[in-house]
């Protein structure tokens, strides 16, 4: 992958957390050439000055995949700048690796330039060391102090040279979107009271464990700052340019919610403290920003005769940001966003007779290619976290838009590669790239063990044929004899440990002893690795499974969710009753629903059991993941496109109008954005043109 260059890293900074760095050398012509990098963990790559591209694409510890980007539109004396950032801490969002830069510059053929040789290294001063986390799925936040200057430095070869390979994702789109005025201008105070909402995170990070910085350590705290502060609004739809003083902030409307770099063009007249907060949704004229389980704030000190442009280095997703003036004064020009998401310029475009139609397929593209850059993610901002079971909904669309799947392609392969030590041989992680906590109930999910196994089935032997499938065997038939040691003598799985999941509904407190749900979750698994290997006894066990499970579970009416042991020891049917496991039973329980005894069940189905109050029972019903898109696939299976059709209109709907992307709940809590959310545009379109209902 590299003719000459080596990784290198600067001096006596290996072991520290949130580094910047920059590597740059000049270049007399640039004509006909491309650059080859590979990084830990990011890197922005500018000439002259222009920003050109973000990276890398993301894989297992212990490999690196390299980036080849033509610079041919530069074709005279030319500074190359690499930006690099090595966070040296846990997260969901990459591994824990420590920082290296291996870059080189060819001419066709010829290297040109290649670090081990040439890249002057400095430190990016600019940006601050010491500061809170972003979150705890991704790394710290951004403060950036622009009086300071970069540090030149010796870079030295890193020990460790990561396993290079192949970048198979399409590189992201770019695009300048800047809206021309401030929807609110206003004041604010200082109320003098520490807000009670510090719990800015998902959870609290175990310090030693994730990577936290001593309080005593950390200068500026943007996010603590902005809680205590008092909103008065005094104007609205406020032309750009406009002046911003001291104790007065302006709000920008992007109308939908944008993923990418946020970036401000202004000058100042003396030194300025500006503070840029951002959310993906607020109601009201008063700015929020605390919902979502990090710390979505930035801080710039900016020097006074400042002129130009400032951007973000990390992507993030807002509908709304708040420029705030801390002290001194800031003449803004304009403020926007650079995106970072997939190219959708090769999917067809679609005309809907139905206008919600239209904009809930527009909104599922945009979560999607929001969500489908490098790898597929839960959400752009909170996380950007590789989890499993969300990218089985996710692949299914990217084969549907695109006819081929580039991003699954690399997605699977980072499960293949990974080597996660404290897992039991044969688990898969829940998600990846990632290090994350080692407690044993949460280090990993059993359930998505099983989902992987199931996207691996369709992803070898439907969207992309041509991968050897003998490659992924070791990882199917480890986790398939690890997973047997929790069999009880009906062969039904009991007592998983680990973070069992099934629904994000009162569902998910039925899983001591035996649930019923992963069961049947199990016996599919163990189908699909028979379909991919050919294990007459996988097949076997399953059909034997799918046959207990549905004997143990079936009520006459419903199927139940879980059997508790009772003092004796003896397994009892608790009644417990939850609309995901109907589902859960008719996907993965190869039930023959023209049997009388299901007539009464293929009813409850259908209509999502919304029925059966009248039958005097309690039925939990579905949250939005993962029991709404199981509903989905069922209706599919079913042909019910009418049904389909009309609850995504319920669900999705609203969703599109508020922010032109879709959600992670059904209510305006956590992401809104959120990947797997895009296989509403897939169930959606297939039902219609099943209908003949779309142009």
């Amino acid at each position: 992958m590299f003719k000459c260059a080596k990784p290198v890293w600067v001096k006596n900074k290996q072991n520290e957390m949130n580094i910047a760095a920059v590597f740059f050398e000049k270049i007399e012509s640039l004509k006909e050439t491309k650059i080859y990098i590979a990084a830990s963990d990011f890197y922005k790559l500018y000439v002259n000055g222009k920003f050109v591209a973000f990276g890398p694409a993301r894989t297992a510890a212990g490999y690196a995949r390299v980036d080849v980007i033509s610079l041919s539109d530069h074709n005279k004396e030319n500074t190359v700048r690499i930006e690099i950032i090595s966070y040296n801490c846990r997260s969901l969002s990459t591994c824990n690796q420590k920082g290296f830069l291996t870059a080189e510059i060819r001419c066709e053929d010829q290297v040109i330039a290649y670090t081990g040789k040439n890249f002057t290294a400095a430190l990016m001063k600019t940006k601050e060391q010491y500061v809170e986390r972003f979150s705890i799925q991704r790394h710290f936040s951004e403060i950036w102090d622009m009086t300071k200057s970069e540090e030149p430095v010796e870079w030295v070869f890193t020990e460790d040279i990561p396993k290079y390979i192949k970048r198979n994702a399409p590189y992201p789109q770019y695009e300048d979107i800047c809206p021309l005025e401030a929807c609110i201008m206003g004041e604010f105070i200082d109320n003098g009271q520490d807000s009670e909402s510090l719990n800015c995170y998902s959870w609290n990070p175990i310090p030693k464990f994730w990577g936290v910085f001593n309080e005593n350590e950390i200068e500026l705290k943007p996010y603590r700052f902005l809680l205590r502060q008092k909103q008065f609004p005094k104007k609205k739809n406020v032309n750009f340019p406009t002046k911003i003083k001291a104790g007065e902030y302006a709000v920008i409307d992007f109308k939908q919610i944008e993923c990418g770099f946020l970036r401000f063009w202004g000058h100042t007249d003396e030194q300025t403290d500006v503070i840029i907060a951002y959310s993906e949704y607020f109601e009201g004229e008063q700015f929020d920003f605390i919902r979502t389980g990090c710390q979505p704030v930035i801080e710039c000190i900016l020097p006074k005769g400042f002129n130009g442009e400032w951007m973000s280095f990390e992507p993030y997703t807002a509908k709304y940001c708040m420029v705030m003036v801390k002290s001194g004064s800031l003449t803004l020009s304009s403020f926007g966003v650079k995106t970072y998401r997939r190219d959708m310029q090769r999917v067809s475009k679609k005309s809907f007779s139905n206008p919600v139609h239209e904009k809930i397929y527009n909104a599922a593209l945009r979560t999607f290619a929001h969500n489908a850059v490098d790898i597929y993610m839960d959400c752009p901002t909170r996380e950007r976290a590789g989890w499993l079971c969300d990218s089985y909904f996710t692949a299914t669309v990217e084969k549907y838009l695109f006819g081929e799947v580039p991003v699954e392609d690399d997605f699977l392969e980072n499960f293949r590669l990974q080597n996660v030590p404290h897992l039991p041989r044969g688990v898969i992680p829940m998600c990846y790239p990632s290090d994350y906590n080692i407690k044993s109930d949460t280090s990993y999910i059993p359930q998505w063990c099983m989902w992987y196994i199931l996207e691996l089935k369709e992803y070898l032997t439907e969207r992309n044929t041509i991968v050897n499938r003998e490659i992924y065997r070791q990882t199917v038939e480890d986790f398939l004899n690890y997973i047997v040691i929790f069999e009880n003598s009906d062969g039904l799985l009991e007592d998983l440990p680990g973070w069992n999941f099934v629904e994000w509904s009162d569902a998910n407190k039925w899983t001591k002893n035996v649930n019923y749900p992963t069961n049947f979750l199990y016996s599919a698994t163990l189908l699909a690795a028979y379909d991919l290997y050919g294990k007459e006894s996988y097949k076997e066990k399953a059909l034997k499974l799918q046959k207990k499970t549905a004997e143990l579970s079936f009520d006459g009416e419903l199927f139940t969710d879980n059997a508790e042991r009772n003092g004796e020891g003896i397994l009892k049917n608790t009644g417990n009753t939850s609309e995901a496991a109907q589902y859960y039973a008719y996907l993965f329980g190869n039930l023959d629903l023209n049997d009388p005894k299901y007539n009464k069940y293929k009813k409850h189905l259908v209509c999502g059991c919304k029925d059966v109050e009248e039958i005097g029972r309690k039925v939990v019903h579905v949250n939005a993941f993962i029991g709404l898109y199981l509903r989905i696939k069922t209706l599919l299976e079913l042909k019910e496109y009418k049904i389909l059709i009309e609850d995504v209109e319920k669900f999705f709907g609203k969703m599109a109008d508020k922010t032109g992307t879709l959600w992670e709940n059904i209510i305006i809590k956590g992401s809104l954005d959120h990947g797997f959310a895009s296989f509403a545009a897939y169930a959606m379109c297939v039902s219609l043109e099943k209908q003949q209902n779309i142009i």
